[in-house]
């Protein structure tokens, strides 16, 4: 492998929010005439009804000992052990005397619903018909003390857990052993019972010698690999479900485990890749299955063709209403707002208990990618229900800053109070600003600095003016080079007091002097800020006139002013024999 698989905890974000959900060819190489699965692969793969199917077709066929077992241990390993019942009663008067077969299936349908009054003389009639010798018997029973674990979807658990007893499956499963040494399912179970038992090395040794005695290493590679994700050792799990491909490439379990564990540790595109590669080999068009498909897409970026999974298995998904969302944040991603707003629309009103902040994001962000050309009014009515929708979903998404995107929309709107507002709710919810927060934080506040009272005269805000200067002085550490960044600290320095005051308190000196080294050598910038730079040339001829009283260096910015702004009229006025410098 080239990238190690980190067995790292995710982190909580929109991805983990999306893993919430219900939960054009293939990536890799198509494999072609797959044969169907039998029986017991689809047990594996979790498709109990498809191998319930089969295996009553069978029994129905050709009825015996073994194919009446085999319907009975379908239902069984569904989780449905009184339909499994019926089976294995119909099976026991078929049974041999000396090897009661059924009649032991029939027994552990009592043992799997941890009914012991009736579980524990049946086990123990048939062990004694058996004379206890029988390793079929024997095997059947220490398999049934596994609770039947079962892989898929990222974990191997027993579909029954209350009969868990690993000594008990051990000692069954040892004795059944000593009876047929080379069965190399029994040896499976062992490695199943030593792992219920915390041994993993052994489980592993007996997993092994199950392939040994011939069992499909396919199957047992497989089992390996999901002993070591539990384990929480993935490379090593990556490792062992790859060999079961290697061994059988039309082995659909590890190819359902690697999509799994792909999208565990959040690598989308082989999540992708797998389940495709899954989906082609195994043909399971269940529902969920599908469904999976296309987030896996969804979460891997590749939006067009989580639509396209959709709109080509549409008869089958078209009941959950779930394929609304994920074609609606898909368009939205796309760019494709109206076809977003009315899928996410659509599963606003088809699921509303099942919604989520995310689905406000994704319609907000619709709404605003709306362009309407030639209707100011209307783009203005999108606008506000993207907004609106951003509002709703900003205080829920703990890593995704919506409220930066309020911010920004209501200060291109010049709608500073709302900007600010938007900005404050960010820090309170503990989002840290980045650079252009911070410069529109400092541009709202200066903004607002600038206020006027009942008669329309202008008043000074000089908190706002501070605050202003103190967002913008982070905007600069981040980012130093930014012209306009230092030019508003200036000009929120100078402007927060009358014009004596600036010149007499400095504070605006220096960064109208930055300013000045930033731009006036060079003439787009020259002429782009030529009012700013005469404002901050006629304030250094004031400060080095009214404070230091340095004569040399009042004349040298004049001097400069000139040369670059030789028909300013205040500067001219300035240089004037007799002229002070002293009106801003």
């Amino acid at each position: 492998m080239s990238r190690r698989v980190e067995a790292t905890k995710p982190k909580h974000s929109m991805n983990t929010q999306l893993k919430l959900l219900v939960l054009s060819g293939l990536a890799g190489t198509a494999l072609a005439q797959t044969p169907s699965p039998d029986a017991n692969t689809l047990m594996n793969l979790g498709r109990f009804d498809e191998a319930k199917t089969l295996l009553i077709r069978n029994a129905q066929q050709n009825p015996s000992v073994q194919m009446n077992f085999d319907a009975g241990y379908g239902y069984l390993r569904a989780g449905q052990p009184d339909s499994a019942r019926i089976w294995f009663e119909k099976g026991i008067p078929m049974d041999e005397k000396r090897v009661p077969l059924n009649q032991t299936g029939a027994a552990i349908t009592y043992l799997v619903k941890n009914d012991m009054t009736n579980a524990d003389p049946k086990l123990a009639e048939v062990v004694d018909k058996s004379k206890g010798k029988n390793a079929e018997i024997l095997f059947r029973i220490g398999e049934a003390y596994t609770g039947y674990l079962t892989p898929g979807n990222g974990s191997i658990k027993p579909i029954y857990p209350k009969v868990v007893n690993a000594a008990k499956a051990i000692d069954y499963l040892n004795r059944a052993t000593d009876r047929d040494k080379k069965n190399s399912a029994i040896q499976l179970a062992l490695g199943d019972a030593y792992y219920l038992n915390k041994d993993a090395g052994t489980a592993v040794s007996r997993y092994e010698s199950a392939i040994e005695l011939g069992m499909n290493p396919s199957r047992v590679y497989q089992r390996i690999g999901d002993i070591y994700w539990q384990g929480r050792n993935l490379n090593l799990a990556v490792e062992n479900y790859k060999k079961a491909i290697e061994a059988n490439q039309t082995y659909a379990p590890a190819y359902n485990q690697l999509a799994e564990l792909y999208f565990l540790v959040n690598r989308y595109k082989e999540a992708a890749s797998y389940i495709d590669q899954y989906v082609n080999v195994s043909k399971d068009k269940r529902q969920e299955t599908l469904l999976r498909q296309a987030q896996f897409h969804f979460l891997a970026k590749d939006y067009q063709r989580a639509v396209n999974l959709i709109d080509s298995n549409r008869t089958i998904l078209a009941q959950n209403p779930i394929v609304y969302r994920i074609e609606g944040w898909s368009y939205s991603s796309l760019k494709q707002p109206q076809k977003a707003i009315q899928n996410i629309t659509m599963f606003l009103e088809k699921a509303p208990e099942k919604i989520m902040p995310d689905d406000y994001r994704y319609l907000g962000n619709a709404y605003l990618g709306i362009e309407n050309p030639g209707s100011d009014s209307l783009k203005a009515i999108n606008d506000s229900l993207g907004i609106l929708n951003l509002a709703k979903a900003a205080p829920f998404d703990t890593t995704e800053n919506l409220y930066s995107d309020i911010a920004k929309y209501y200060y291109r709107a010049k709608k500073h109070p709302e900007a600010v507002a938007a900005l404050d709710s960010a820090a309170k919810h503990g989002f840290k600003a980045d650079v252009q927060d911070l410069f529109r934080y400092g541009m709202s506040n200066y903004t607002l600095g600038f206020q006027r009272d009942s008669l329309g005269k202008l008043i000074r805000d000089t908190t706002r003016f501070a605050m202003a200067d103190s967002a913008l002085a982070l905007a600069q550490k981040a980012s130093p080079d930014y012209a306009p960044t230092v030019l508003y600290r200036a000009k929120a320095n100078y402007y927060a007091y009358t014009p004596e005051e600036a010149v007499l308190n400095g504070k605006a000196k220096p960064y109208f002097e930055q300013f000045i080294n930033m731009t006036a050598d060079k003439e787009e910038e020259r002429n782009r800020y030529k009012k700013d730079l005469v404002l901050a040339f006629k304030y250094l001829i004031s400060y080095n006139e009214l404070v230091t009283k340095d004569e040399n260096a009042r004349n040298e910015w004049l001097k400069k002013g000139l040369s670059f702004f030789p028909e300013n009229k205040d500067l001219a006025r300035i240089s004037a024999p007799g002229t002070e410098a002293t009106d801003q």
